[in-house]
């Protein structure tokens, strides 16, 4: 595993539209089953492009089959200059008003809920996901694992979001703790915030 210094950011957007295909926050987002893989596309190159330039994205060893997205909390906020420069906007006009809109409404909730829970110094995992046709193969824990042995020896605690139930179990092995569980308001997607302090 390996911090992309120049990373391809479309391929990795393409990979992680195939691994967030049936997540329950992008089903919400992108309720069209044979449109969610291009939409999800968008969003995922944008996350990738504002970490490439103020977070850090660890990707596995052939640099396309998996990848963790990292962002210091002191560059989680998104400014209309950020939105605009990694293409935020753009991919809006594809994606249209109302996926827009409940992107908007589900990060305001998320970041709220998370300035509630730490407002120290932490990293914030943005996301993780490997190719499909290579799960079970220890990816997702080999991403994990540099990143946060950095973390522990620099004393920073790591926050993150997932809405599958299935992931919860791989962070509890790495040491994170559920902080809130429960509905996002206004629809049916569950979320699950989780906290790791430095070991």
């Amino acid at each position: 595993m390996a911090i992309a210094k120049h990373p391809d950011t479309d391929a990795l957007a393409a990979m992680l539209s195939r691994a967030f295909y049936d997540d329950p926050l992008f089903v919400y987002f992108f309720p069209d089953d044979t449109k969610r893989e291009k939409l999800n596309h968008y969003t995922f190159r944008y996350m990738l492009n504002h970490a490439a330039n103020k977070g850090q994205i660890v990707v596995t060893d052939d640099g396309l089959s998996g990848a963790a997205i990292w962002s210091p909390s002191g560059a989680l906020h998104y400014s209309l200059l950020d939105l605009l420069r990694y293409g935020a906007v753009r991919g809006s006009l594809h994606q249209g008003p109302a996926a827009v809109l409940r992107q908007l409404k589900a990060l305001d909730i998320m970041q709220a809920m998370h300035k509630s829970i730490i407002t120290d110094p932490h990293y914030y995992l943005a996301t993780i996901g490997v190719e499909p046709d290579k799960h079970g193969k220890g990816l997702g824990s080999a991403l994990l694992r540099p990143t946060l042995a950095e973390l522990d020896e620099q004393q920073l605690p790591v926050y993150l979001d997932t809405h599958n139930e299935d992931n919860v179990s791989l962070y509890r092995r790495f040491g994170f703790e559920i902080v809130h569980h429960g509905f996002l308001p206004g629809g049916s997607v569950m979320h699950w915030a989780m906290l790791r302090l430095p070991g």
